[in-house]
């Protein structure tokens, strides 16, 4: 009888001490895993601030390559006077181009009033070179122009007096042409020293464009 009351009392006794203990790990478990939840939280700000920090180490690496603002000043000054010029020169070259059009064609129109005045065989007969070797007329060739009698290209002789005024026209003629062709020639090497300048202001002015390009980004 007092053994089973004593039974009885100890396992009264022992109820209440393991639901203590119990409530105690159940209070244990949550404090645990906030506690794991913070440390998370606070490893992935630190994985945060350390992306960060190399964002900013590497903007002031870059703001320290770029050039001074009065380099970029002097840079921008440049490419504008660059293109200026750029825009000058084209002008320049497309003057010079219709220049060497209309030269071209005065010098058709020579030709022609030539072949009407001295046959198809006008070069020839007058000793006129070819375009581009300008040679000037010995006096005794000119001279020479006058003593036969000049036919016309219908095989009619001209009368002498005809023949000289005539030869005296195709003589101021040819001292035209080749006074023209004198210029053309001229024309054409300054339009090929004007091109050769242009192709080099345009590399200049493509090279300062690439190192502009970094600066305003």
């Amino acid at each position: 009888m007092r053994r089973a009351q004593s039974v009885r009392h100890y396992t009264r006794a022992s109820v209440p001490t393991i639901g203590s203990n119990d409530l105690g790990v159940l209070k244990e478990a949550p404090e645990e895993s906030t506690e794991v939840a913070l440390r998370r939280q606070l490893l992935d700000k630190s994985k945060e601030n350390d992306k960060l920090r190399d964002q900013i180490q590497a903007l002031q690496t870059q703001l320290a390559q770029r050039p001074p603002i009065e380099a970029i000043q002097e840079l921008r000054k440049e490419y504008s006077n660059l293109e200026l010029i750029l825009q000058g020169t084209q002008r320049e070259n497309e003057r010079a181009m219709t220049e060497l059009e209309r030269g071209r064609q005065r010098e058709k129109l020579l030709e022609r009033e030539l072949e009407k005045l001295a046959g198809s065989n006008w070069q020839a007969n007058l000793k006129i070179a070819p375009v581009g070797v300008s040679s000037p007329l010995p006096s005794r060739t000119t001279a020479a122009l006058f003593s036969p009698p000049m036919q016309h290209a219908d095989g009619n002789l001209i009368p002498k007096a005809n023949v000289e005024a005539t030869m005296a026209h195709v003589e101021q003629v040819r001292l035209l042409v080749l006074g023209m062709e004198e210029r053309l020639r001229v024309r054409e090497d300054k339009l090929v020293k004007t091109m050769e300048k242009a192709d080099q202001e345009s590399h200049r002015f493509e090279v300062l464009r690439k190192e502009a390009q970094p600066a305003k980004s």
